[in-house]
């Protein structure tokens, strides 16, 4: 029977999980990213699935250590989320997921796209390209301004709308030539106080 590894911190959800998938493969279910890691380091698995959030960090790093994993990187790989929109969906199929999923799951379909990964894996295809970009916006001084790291940009104006609109500008611009977007991820604001004298 096929093996499939889902990696889910949620109790609720293992046990839907195990109605999902009940007689089409063996099951093994593990609550954190860490463990899938060695996990699939032990042992052979046709499939994993695998939530996107946990409390320590995102599927991100797992697809990209399975796909640079030379024994792994060929393993079909489906992301489920509650928070699947088509930013999300674009990150995880750049990152390396055969699929992408919104829960609650349908049981029926989520068998077929499972079935159809453990006989003829496929990558979906994104019919239109979204890219979520992080950028930084501060107000000082009377004047706001806006930070992206991925364009490495720094835009500054009178108004929030306006300093969003030309940074906007700049990503559409960037992204007509060719540009990738969406790798910027694990985001934090820091504050940094010095003492000054």
């Amino acid at each position: 029977m096929k093996q499939v590894l889902y990696v889910e911190d949620s109790a609720t959800s293992q046990l839907l999980m195990r109605k999902y998938l009940a007689g089409l493969c063996d099951l093994t279910i593990t609550p954190s990213l860490r463990m899938a890691v060695s996990l699939l380091s032990e042992r052979s698995f046709d499939l994993l699935v695998s939530d996107f959030l946990f409390p320590e960090g995102d599927a991100l790093d797992l697809l990209q250590q399975v796909r640079k994993t030379e024994a792994i990187k060929a393993m079909p790989i489906i992301v489920v989320s509650s928070s699947m929109d088509g930013a999300l969906l674009n990150r995880v199929i750049k990152a390396g997921a055969n699929e992408g999923m919104s829960k609650p799951l349908s049981t029926a379909e989520f068998r077929a796209v499972v079935l159809r990964m453990l006989e003829d894996p496929y990558v979906r295809s994104l019919e239109q390209a979204i890219c979520s970009v992080t950028c930084f916006q501060w107000a000082s001084r009377g004047t706001i301004s806006q930070f992206c790291p991925e364009l490495n940009l720094t835009i500054s104006g009178p108004t929030k709308e306006d300093v969003s609109s030309r940074m906007q500008a700049a990503l559409r611009e960037r992204l007509a030539l060719g540009a990738d977007f969406g790798y910027t991820n694990h985001e934090a604001v820091v504050t940094h106080v010095v003492q000054s004298g």
